[in-house]
């Protein structure tokens, strides 16, 4: 039984390692998958997924390389996340929670009229009390604001 007990551990831990979601259509364009059956995911896509909540791309300025300057300069001012991935067009973050140290995955696909569409997920969990959603919505304010 406790030769079974490392293994299990590394398959645990094998699963919530962070993976992209991006998708890339027949037509070439990316987007992201929907989110999984358990309520804890935000996604700009018309159907989020079973789990999922529903949200508005983001306004990241008037330009694809404007939109990547103000989202990294809007994620430089905020705490608990650090940056997994950076081409200039795709950025997946990854943000600890505060109280229990949880990670969440934020994945940005900046488009080439500055708009950003985002995928915010916990790894693990059945519900995420709309923390996600709700950093979306922080994020957004945030962009709103440096633009202005």
């Amino acid at each position: 039984m406790t030769r079974l007990l490392p293994l299990a551990i590394i398959l645990l831990l094998a699963g919530c390692a962070p993976a992209s979601h991006v998708l890339e259509g027949a037509d070439g364009a990316l987007s992201f998958s929907p989110c999984e059956r358990a309520p804890r995911c935000a996604v700009s896509l018309e159907d989020p997924g079973p789990g999922g909540d529903s949200v508005a791309a983001l306004d990241g300025g008037q330009s694809a390389e404007q939109a990547h300057d103000n989202l990294l300069a809007v994620l430089g001012s905020m705490s608990g996340y650090r940056i997994l991935s950076d081409d200039g067009r795709y950025v997946h973050a990854e943000f600890t929670t505060r109280l229990v140290r949880y990670k969440d995955d934020v994945e940005f696909l900046i488009r080439d009229d500055g708009s950003i569409d985002v995928r915010s997920s916990a790894r693990i969990g059945w519900y995420d009390w709309e923390t996600n959603s709700k950093r979306v919505e922080a994020l957004r304010a945030a962009l709103a604001a440096r633009i202005r």
